[in-house]
């Protein structure tokens, strides 16, 4: 029964979000950079061959079609921090020069892609190089010891399994205190 939320039609289509989403970063770098002396023209020719060659690979859709949710994610998420901001009486010169001279908000910003781009990577690709890892001898290795943890061929549990171990998590932990002793020892407020 069809219904007005059913979007299975929409998987027809799923190389178009992909293709306008590659064109429009694309587009965006040649013209920010000038790498073409800033010709139109020319930078949307490259960007439309750069967007079609990338619909090719069926890995990089499903990758593309992974991250295009999280980074509108975090973009909402931005926008509603700013606006939290502007409620409680931030000035738009205020919220633009702390984003100008703190290096940190973009650092912020770019882990937080970078993590979209590697959990896509992990999404698209575990799988099959972790069934890669387990063909041959690597698949008597879980079976002889008779254990279960990391040596599994599921990816996902191997992932589970090592973000759950309590030396992993401790790792976590200490990295984070060890990134903010640093930034806050050697931000500008330092004496």
């Amino acid at each position: 029964m069809a219904t007005v939320l059913d979007l299975s039609l929409l998987q027809n289509f799923s190389f178009i979000f992909p293709f306008i989403f590659v064109w429009a970063i694309v587009f965006a770098i040649l013209q920010k950079t000038k790498a073409t002396g800033a010709a139109l023209g020319i930078d949307a020719i490259i960007a439309t061959v750069v967007a079609f060659m990338s619909i090719l690979s069926p890995e990089i859709i499903l990758m593309i079609n992974f991250m295009i949710p999280w980074f509108a994610i975090a973009i909402i998420f931005f926008i509603l921090l700013l606006l939290l901001f502007r409620i409680f009486g931030a000035e738009e010169k205020h919220i633009l020069s702390a984003l100008t001279s703190d290096k940190s908000v973009l650092w912020v910003i770019l882990g937080i892609g970078l993590v979209i781009v590697f959990a896509a990577f992990g999404n698209v690709f575990g799988q099959s190089f972790t069934e890669q890892a387990f063909q041959g001898e690597g698949a008597a290795v879980n079976a002889t010891t008779g254990t279960t943890g990391v040596a599994t061929a599921s990816f996902q549990t191997n992932i589970t399994s090592i973000l759950a171990d309590p030396k992993v998590l401790g790792m976590i932990i200490l990295f984070a205190i060890a990134v903010f002793a640093i930034a806050l020892l050697s931000g500008s407020n330092a004496r």
